[in-house]
C-alpha cells in the first residue's frame, strides 16, 4: 500500500511514514513516563507492597500503554506492512496470539483503571481544620490522582485549604479542590479505557472482514459511523485532562488518537485497493 504524489519534493507516501513512526516513537516516551510516574505513586498507594495480584492495579498506566503500543505495532503490521498474500499461516497466528495478550492486559488495565477509580472513592471527609494539623496522622498528600507526596512539617503547606478527606486505610489526605478533580478525572480514565476496547473490537472486525474480503461499502460505514462516535468520547476525555489532568495525561490522549487516525487511514486505503482490485476483476470477466 502506497501514497502517491509529491510534497516539497519529497514522495508523499515517505512524509507519511515519517510522521506516522514520529507519532509511535513519542507513544514509546511516553510509555516510560508512565512507568515512573505509577512507580512514584505506588509507594503511597500500596503501602504493603507490590505483588503479582496488584501489579495491574498499581502500574495500570504503563500495563495498559504497552499494551496498547504492541496492539498498535501488530495493526500497523495487518494494515500496511503485510500484503494481503503473505498474511495468513504462521504470521497470521502469531499476530493474533500477540493480540490476543494485548487484548487480556489491556481489560487488565481497564479494571486498574477502575480499582484506582474504587481507591479515590474510598476517601471520606475530615474534621482537620488545617492539613498542617495531620502531620504525623497522616502520611501522604494527594497531589493530583497520579502523585501522592510524603506529608511533613515542610510539606504540609503545599497541600490546599479545607475541607480535607483522607482514606483512612492508606492514611493520605486530599484537600477539596484536588479530590473532586480526582473523581472527575477517575472517572475520565474508566471512560476512555472503555472507549478504546470497543474501537479496537470494531477495528478488529474491520481487519477480520477486510483479511476475507468480507467488509462490504455498507458495513465499512457502518463501522464508520460508530468509531465516530468514540473518537468524539476520546476528544472529550483528551479535553478533560487538558482542563484538569497534567499534561502528560492530555497529550498522551492526543498522540493516541492521532496515532489510531493513521491505522484508520491504513484501513481505508486498504479497503479502496481491495474494493478497486475487485471493480477491475468483474470488468475483466465482463469483456
Amino acid at each position: 500500500m502506497a501514497l502517491s504524489g509529491t510534497l516539497f519534493g519529497v514522495k508523499t507516501s515517505t512524509l507519511y511514514q515519517a510522521l506516522k513512526y514520529s507519532i509511535y516513537l513519542l507513544i514509546i516516551y511516553n510509555v516510560i513516563q508512565f512507568a515512573l510516574e505509577d512507580y512514584m505513586s505506588s509507594a503511597h498507594r500500596f503501602r504493603d507492597g507490590i505483588t503479582l495480584s496488584n501489579f495491574t492495579d498499581a502500574f495500570a498506566q504503563a500495563v495498559d500503554s504497552v499494551a496498547w503500543l504492541a496492539l498498535l505495532i501488530m495493526l500497523e503490521l495487518e494494515t500496511w506492512v503485510i500484503d494481503d498474500e503473505k498474511h495468513k499461516g504462521l504470521l497470521r497466528w502469531t499476530i493474533n496470539i500477540v493480540a490476543a495478550v494485548c487484548y487480556f492486559f489491556i481489560v487488565k488495565a481497564f479494571i486498574g483503571y477502575y480499582g484506582k477509580l474504587i481507591f479515590v472513592l474510598d476517601f471520606s471527609p475530615a474534621d482537620i481544620v488545617a492539613a498542617c494539623d495531620a502531620v504525623g496522622v497522616q502520611l501522604s498528600y494527594m497531589v493530583n490522582i497520579d502523585t501522592y507526596a510524603a506529608l511533613t512539617a515542610e510539606s504540609c503547606a503545599n497541600v490546599g485549604s479545607s475541607p480535607y478527606f483522607i482514606n483512612e486505610a492508606n492514611s493520605i489526605i486530599a484537600d477539596d479542590k484536588i479530590y473532586t478533580e480526582s473523581i472527575l478525572l477517575g472517572y475520565t480514565e474508566v471512560t476512555n479505557s472503555g472507549a478504546w476496547l470497543l474501537i479496537v473490537l470494531v477495528l478488529w472486525i474491520d481487519v477480520y472482514l477486510q483479511i476475507r474480503g468480507a467488509l462490504t461499502a455498507g458495513l465499512y460505514r457502518i463501522n464508520a459511523w460508530i468509531k465516530a462516535v468514540l473518537y468524539s468520547i476520546l476528544v472529550i476525555a483528551a479535553a478533560i485532562w487538558g482542563l484538569y489532568g497534567d499534561f502528560l495525561d492530555f497529550w498522551d490522549a492526543f498522540i493516541w488518537i492521532i496515532a489510531f487516525v493513521f491505522i484508520e487511514m491504513n484501513l481505508f486505503q486498504w479497503h479502496e485497493e481491495t474494493e478497486a482490485e475487485a471493480t477491475s476483476k468483474l470488468q475483466e470477466q465482463s469483456q
